[in-house]
Parts: structure tokens; C-alpha cells; sequence
């Protein structure tokens, strides 16, 4: 599950158009607003607290801002900017003192023996551990009434605190600085986090915590998991597309301006193309296959937004020892061709094969934040098609069970 973040580390201009006739008058000036099921995203340095992995914050981290209400409240609500966008995972994640600042209070649910619902979620970079809680949530023109969301809870001690086995690592990542972001939005593939798996047995990801904070692993029902709130939407939920365009230089650009659109095949902004798509079917945990370069072992891999860069599993490149960039590969010289072939599972078993190049990070420009040839993932057991795929791109997430023209989810495709 993404974000996959290697190192230790807003909106759209509305168009306006005025005319002068020929008598000499003017006519009144139109300003064109972004339709009702597009959000804005930017790639930039990150909220002031994400201090990133670079001197000026974040790297291809890709934001949108949520607007997030008390259910029922048209006061106690919270417009929270940079919000990683992450196609990788699934749900509403957001920082507690980001809420608190913003004096918004989510009660956390409870289960049938009063006990609050909290939830430990393994991401690449570490654990998370907050309550479940439901909140009125809006993007764009878009809403979900009564959402679980997960608060991560980012305070010195935890109350209750997580189990021994959430954080095991001892990396907990509940705050501003470990996503270098105030909230994550998972969008992926699937409805909810955890989904059927959690119905059947008491996995280590939902406990039942006593006001003494004594936390036990419990099966949750769907409708009380942390779920993907585009599923929620009345309309336009059946999928997303995230569209950002190439970048202009080669050795990074400041900031990138780009767009979230909800819904696939659903208003005349998010029709699928007749021709040249390709649909990547993905199996029960979210992965389709991949097979890099000569290799003929073919991974488990997904197109994920909260990965900063491409990220895979190749001991012939030389990784980067010291510096900002420790961890990625560091190819001396010219940038690497290198390429991988995808398939889809299922049937939706399309198969195409994405050229892309590896670049020795230390050449960007200081004052960049959206890279096209970062790289890295030494040792790592999937393929992640990370921010980088996406500049210049179309992506479309499909999600399970939702039909989107022919093609039914869940799909990523391209």
C-alpha cells in the first residue's frame, strides 16, 4: 500500500474572456469555472511542516484540497490543503492537529460493545494509527455524507495507544512530516481498505479500543470501514482520471498544475477514448504484472501517485550513498532507457510496454519539485509506476465492480 516515499525527507485559474464591441462598449467579462466534477491538483514543496528529503520539501507529490465537515454542520468545517492524491491506497486520512487547527472535531465510531474503532494501515514508508471517524467530505462539485475517514492520530502519546505490532518498526508516520502532506486521498481500486478480508477474520488492521486503551483486533463491517469516498458520490462514482501535463524542463519543474476529474464515461469531460487505451485489470490485491527491462520475472504492479518516484528492484544500477537522494539510483552519465511491459489480469488483459528513463537525481534543479527520472526501490518485490508516469498523461482508475462504458473495475489504464 503507497505512499512509497524514498527519502527522509491551488487552484486552477478560471478563464476569463472579455470582448469590445465595435460601438465601443464592452461586453461583460465571463468567467468560466472548472465543471462540478474536476479538482484542482498541484505538485509543489508541501505544506510549511513537510520538511521532505530535499532542501525545499517535497518531491512529485501530487495535492488537492478537501473540504471536511462535522456530519450535519455547515460550520465546523475545514478546507485542508495539500492532501496527497494516492491512487495506491484506499480512503480519507487525515492529521489530527491539522483538523485541530482548523477547530474541527470528528468523533470516532464505535462498535456494538462501546468500544472506539481504530485502525493501524501499513503504507511503504511506515504505520498509521488513528480512529475511524465519519465526516461530510467535498471535493469540487462532489459529496460524501457521513464518510469514514481515519484520523491519524499525531500526538506525542497516542490515546489509546497503537498495539505493539502497529508501528513495529518503529516508524509511525500519523504526522504532517511523515507524509510531507496534512491528509492522504485514497483513490484506488477498491471501495474500502480492508474490505471483504476484514468480514471474515479479526486481521491486525481494526481493533475495538476500551476507554482504559485496551485494543483488540475485530472484524468491521463495510459500512464502517474507511472508504473511498468516490464511491460515495451520487454520481460520478465510478472511477477517476488524473490528468497533468509533460513537464517543461528536463531537469525538473518548480510546480506542476494539473487536474482531478471524478467519474469515467460519465459527463462530457471524462469520456473514454475510442481508440489507443490501454486497460490494466488488477487481481485482489489492487496489482496487475509487470516485467522490467530484460528480466523475465514478472511482478506484481500498480500506477500509484503516493510512490515519488518509479520504483523496482534492479542490483545492476548504483544507488545513491549520500546527499538528498539516498536510496534512489544514481546512473553516472546520461539518462537510462530503460522499459518494462504491462498486462493486464482478468479480463481486462490488455499488455503494452512503457519506455521511460532513470536519471541521476543530483542533476535537478535545486528549486524543483516534479522530477520525470527519479528512481528507486532497491530490493523492493513490486513494480510501482510512481509520480513520474503520470506527467504527460492520462491515467484512469477504475473502481471494483463500477462499469465505465465496456469496461468494468477494477482497471488502471492509460
Amino acid at each position: 500500500m503507497s505512499p512509497i516515499i524514498l527519502m527522509a525527507p491551488l487552484l486552477a485559474a478560471a478563464l476569463l474572456s472579455a470582448c469590445v464591441g465595435g460601438n465601443g462598449t464592452s461586453a461583460a467579462s465571463v468567467v468560466r469555472a472548472p465543471p462540478q466534477n474536476t479538482l484542482a491538483v498541484t505538485v509543489d514543496a508541501g505544506p510549511p511542516a513537510a520538511p521532505g528529503g530535499a532542501p525545499i520539501g517535497a518531491i512529485n507529490h501530487a495535492y488537492v484540497t478537501v473540504k471536511v465537515c462535522v456530519p450535519g454542520s455547515q460550520t465546523e468545517c475545514a478546507s485542508v490543503d495539500h492532501v496527497l492524491l494516492d491512487t495506491g491506497s484506499w480512503g480519507l486520512r487525515l492529521v489530527r492537529s491539522v483538523l485541530t487547527a482548523h477547530a474541527v472535531t470528528l468523533s470516532p465510531e464505535v462498535d456494538a460493545q462501546g468500544r472506539t474503532i481504530e485502525e493501524c494501515v501499513h503504507f511503504g514508508g511506515g504505520d498509521t494509527w488513528g480512529p475511524v471517524a465519519l465526516a461530510d467530505v467535498t471535493m469540487a462539485g462532489e459529496s460524501a455524507a457521513k464518510l469514514p475517514v481515519q484520523v491519524l492520530d499525531d500526538r506525542t502519546v497516542p490515546s489509546p495507544a497503537p498495539p505493539a505490532t502497529c508501528g513495529a518498526n518503529g516508524t509511525l508516520i500519523n504526522g504532517v512530516s511523515g507524509f510531507d502532506a496534512n491528509g492522504v486521498l485514497g483513490l484506488g481500486v477498491f471501495a474500502q481498505d480492508c474490505g471483504a478480508a476484514c468480514l471474515s477474520s479479526a486481521m491486525s488492521i481494526y481493533y475495538g479500543c476500551t476507554a482504559a486503551g485496551v485494543c483488540t483486533a475485530e472484524i468491521v463491517a463495510l459500512a464502517n470501514q474507511v472508504t473511498n469516498p468516490v464511491t460515495m458520490f451520487a454520481t460520478d462514482n465510478n472511477g477517476i482520471i488524473v490528468n497533468l501535463p509533460n513537464l517543461k524542463n528536463a531537469n525538473g519543474d518548480a510546480t506542476v498544475q494539473g487536474e482531478l476529474i471524478f467519474g469515467i464515461a460519465t459527463q462530457t469531460n471524462n469520456g473514454l477514448p475510442a481508440t489507443g487505451l490501454t486497460v490494466l485489470g488488477t487481481d485482489a490485491s489492487g496489482d496487475f504484472k509487470a516485467t522490467y527491462y530484460t528480466s523475465t520475472t514478472v511482478l506484481p504492479a500498480l500506477i500509484d501517485s503516493g510512490t515519488d518516484s518509479y520504483a523496482f528492484n534492479d542490483p545492476a544500477l548504483a544507488v545513491c550513498s549520500s546527499g538528498s537522494f539516498v536510496g534512489y539510483y544514481c546512473p553516472v552519465g546520461a539518462p537510462l532507457a530503460r522499459s518494462a511491459v504491462n498486462s493486464g489480469v482478468g479480463a481486462n488483459n490488455a499488455s503494452s510496454t512503457v519506455d521511460f528513463a532513470i536519471q541521476d537525481p543530483t542533476t535537478f534543479v535545486a528549486n524543483a519539485t516534479a522530477f520525470t527520472g527519479l528512481a528507486g526501490g532497491p530490493g523492493s518485490s513490486h513494480f510501482f509506476w510512481g509520480m513520474p508516469f503520470f506527467y504527460g498523461r492520462q491515467v484512469y482508475v477504475g473502481i471494483e465492480a463500477r462499469v465505465a462504458g465496456i469496461y468494468t473495475g477494477p482497471y488502471y489504464a492509460y
